[in-house]
């Protein structure tokens, strides 16, 4: 069976700067599957992310293929690559506050994802919204959805980002940093929402982070991104056991260094 996204020979380029910040990546995920990229800072884990969907800033050029579910999503012309994203492939971004409109109101920036997809009963879309962020752990879904984002803290700000990519029930979504802003508590509850929401929903998952701990536990496959390159790909428990490269070896150093020391 082909992969739900096939990832091939993908280069990003910043041509205005004369540096490449991917160079030749190669990755593949299949329907269901949990998945993480980790890379320190500068390594381009958010580039990867964003032109997986095409959401490269205009200053970057990228080549290569991203091929998600049999279609080549570089090729796709605008309106057919507005269907698919939202739809078929969703991502939250990194940080929640810079994502939303601060304008709007939460409710109706979750509701507008379904009509922007179709739906024409805007009753119906925001009665969806307010389920969903009930579903993803806010508390009075209702009252809380006629909040601007200002007016919500980092986790329930985060929630509101899921329940937009959740909408739609995408066969892929791509989490960038989901948890970075987020203190250790709302960061542990963040990750359970989203291994829930993959589980009931049975999407495939890439989880985009520099923090090996929110990675170890949440993906059954690590990818280790480093200086625009993957340098490894191996299930969680062989890459903690026995990293090869030596940039994942010191990643795992940083985390674990008494055990593997001992």
């Amino acid at each position: 069976m082909n992969p739900l996204l096939s990832v091939q020979d993908l280069h990003v380029d910043a041509p205005g700067e004369g540096r490449s910040i991917l160079r030749g990546v190669h990755l593949t995920l299949d329907a269901g599957e949990t998945v993480g990229v980790l890379g320190t800072s500068g390594s381009g884990k958010t580039t990867l992310a964003l032109a997986l969907l095409n959401l490269l800033p205009p200053a970057l050029r990228a080549r290569g293929r991203v091929e998600f579910e049999g279609h080549d999503l570089r090729t796709l012309n605008h309106a057919a690559l507005c269907a698919v994203r939202g739809r078929r492939c969703a991502m939250v971004f990194q940080e929640p506050l810079t994502a939303l409109n601060p304008r709007q109101r939460v409710g109706a920036q979750v509701a507008e994802v379904a009509t922007a997809h179709g739906e024409h009963d805007a009753a119906r879309a925001m009665r969806s919204a307010i389920d969903l962020l009930g579903r993803t752990g806010l508390t009075d879904p209702g009252e809380r959805a006629q909040r601007f984002p200002h007016q919500l803290s980092g986790g329930e700000r985060q929630r509101v980002l899921l329940a937009m990519a959740l909408l739609l029930d995408p066969a892929l979504l791509i989490a960038d940093e989901p948890t970075s802003a987020l203190d250790v508590t709302v960061q542990a509850q963040v990750l359970q929402l989203l291994r829930e929401q993959q589980r009931a929903r049975g999407m495939a998952l890439l989880l985009v982070s520099h923090d090996l701990g929110v990675l170890a536990t949440t993906c059954r496959r690590l990818l280790v991104l480093h200086g625009g390159r993957i340098v490894e790909d191996a299930p969680t428990p062989q890459l903690l056991a026995a990293p090869v490269h030596p940039h994942a070896r010191a990643l795992v150093d940083t985390v674990r260094p008494a055990e593997r020391r001992a």
